[in-house]
């Protein structure tokens, strides 16, 4: 089977770039997609970026002719459009299709009745129904969350306010990457084009508990830090969001506490007890990294 070479990136966001910049240092000639390229900076030499309309095919064929690889990175808001996508990637020749999925549990079958999920899980079968007619490739991969945001922001311990809600007293595990080495994955993915098609790939760096966090928080903290832990339920949590979101759909509010409870809940695949990491060159990282990542947000 052919390699791949040319790869259209749609999306250049914080994981958007991450997955740039080892495309690019692994040799694959890269196109960006944008709506509005004049917003689109720090473009790596030979990067070329291309106005494209997301609502049209033809638009979307015309830029996509040439590629061997889409790869998308989009919005959450964007994601039905990836339908319209994934057949002008047909259209246009595209040999593989990676989605805008990159997430903990999106590939887990109960976590389709969380309402966030249902065009996630669309799209899903979109693929495989595609691919299954020979029309296309895809490989999905299921990262866990992102190392840059759990270390970085209150989702799992406040370090600013030095504050923590435990849910389920902070035992439920689940997997982390960051977005560097997602860009990693992907990279090697495409080089192993028979080992990572038509498959969903899992991969992780980390694997956290809320009270290892915790503890790892309060480990680097000053000596005599107070710490204020509140409780709560996180499946219980999760119902009323579930059930909030089938009143008013559109409530955007609800979505961050959603993610959290749905990876704090222990309820869905969070943590992956089989990675890919050894085929896709992802090796796990030690307390001692993990910690010196933390460090200097204490």
């Amino acid at each position: 089977m052919a390699s791949f070479q040319n790869v259209a990136l749609l999306g250049k966001g914080m994981l958007g770039t991450a997955i740039l910049d080892q495309l690019v240092n692994n040799g694959f000639t890269v196109t960006i997609l944008s709506r509005d390229p004049s917003k689109v900076t720090d473009v790596p030499s030979g990067v070329q970026v291309v106005q494209v309309d997301y609502s049209s095919k033809n638009s979307l064929v015309k830029a996509l002719k040439g590629q061997d690889v889409a790869i998308a990175t989009l919005g959450a808001g964007a994601t039905p459009a990836q339908k319209l996508i994934i057949d002008a990637s047909i259209e246009a020749g595209v040999k593989r299709y990676i989605p805008s999925d990159f997430g903990s549990f999106t590939t887990d079958l109960t976590a389709r009745e969380l309402p966030l999920l249902q065009s996630v899980a669309a799209v899903q079968d979109y693929l495989r129904e595609k691919a299954d007619s020979g029309a296309l490739e895809y490989t999905i991969f299921s990262t866990g969350a992102f190392l840059d945001i759990v270390i970085g922001s209150p989702l799992l311990v406040d370090l600013k306010n030095h504050s923590i809600e435990l849910y389920d007293q902070g035992v439920n595990a689940f997997s982390s990457t960051s977005v560097s080495t997602i860009g990693k994955a992907i990279t090697n993915a495409l080089k192993a084009r028979d080992a990572t098609k038509n498959r969903n790939v899992y991969i992780h760096e980390f694997v956290f508990t809320q009270a290892k966090a915790l503890g790892i928080a309060k480990k680097l903290s000053p000596p005599g830090t107070q710490w204020t832990e509140t409780h709560a339920d996180a499946n219980a949590v999760l119902n009323q969001l579930i059930e909030k979101a089938k009143v008013n759909p559109t409530d955007l509010s609800i979505v961050y506490p959603m993610i959290k409870a749905a990876l704090l809940a222990g309820r869905y695949k969070a943590a992956y007890d089989q990675v890919d990491n050894e085929l896709l060159g992802i090796r796990l990282l030690t307390d001692a990294e993990i910690e010196a990542k933390i460090a200097p947000l204490v």
